[in-house]
């Protein structure tokens, strides 16, 4: 079996390197209209606050993590604190250990570290690419949004990380199919799959 299949869950066609139509910049580097990050191994943890529990946990969460939520809407959402409904977030960087401290038992924390994928995209075209892919008008987000939808028919939690990024997180058993699409739909943009940063 190929084992980038086994080592990454968006499968062998997910390499660094340009697709698509690709322009070249006044220096004769390539520049794509679209480029693309998958983290792996990332920490990611999801809460939910029990009925009626919802302010106490953001407090629990503030003291014990040091994470704002603010009123716990989506519309408070953190980089590292993405809200996919009301007092309902996707922790990343942290343990489970540590956010079921710091939670208590005003809420559940269920470790989501190999069931989800996040993937970001950023660039220029971005909003030709959401044009296709989700029935949301994204492109009129504020920065710092999240909210519940689809990516195709894939369902998946999006956030507004900048004017021109989103990162999306995608479960992991369609991951593979969410990937090849990107590399395909995005290939009018151009678009350049990246490698983390060590």
């Amino acid at each position: 079996m190929d084992q980038s299949v086994i080592r990454s869950p968006l499968g062998p066609s997910w390499t660094p390197g340009h697709y698509g139509t690709v322009a070249t910049g006044d220096d004769g580097s390539a520049e794509a209209g679209i480029r693309a990050l998958h983290t792996p191994g990332l920490l990611l943890v999801e809460i939910a606050a029990l009925p009626g529990k919802g302010e106490a946990m953001r407090a629990a969460v503030k003291k014990g993590l040091k994470l704002d939520l603010g009123d716990g809407s989506p519309a408070a959402s953190l980089p590292n604190a993405v809200c996919s409904g009301p007092d309902r977030c996707l922790l990343t960087g942290f343990d489970l250990a540590a956010v079921k401290a710091a939670v208590g038992d005003l809420g559940l924390a269920v470790d989501q570290s190999s069931g989800r994928v996040r993937l970001s995209i950023d660039g220029a075209d971005v909003p030709g690419l959401l044009a296709k892919s989700c029935p949301l008008d994204l492109a009129k987000w504020p920065v710092g949004m999240s909210q519940a939808s689809h990516f195709l028919h894939i369902g998946c939690t999006w956030y507004r990380r900048s004017e021109t990024g989103f990162d999306l997180y995608i479960g992991r058993s369609f991951a593979r199919s969410a990937a090849e699409w990107l590399i395909e739909s995005a290939a009018e943009f151009g678009v350049e799959i990246l490698v983390p940063d060590a």
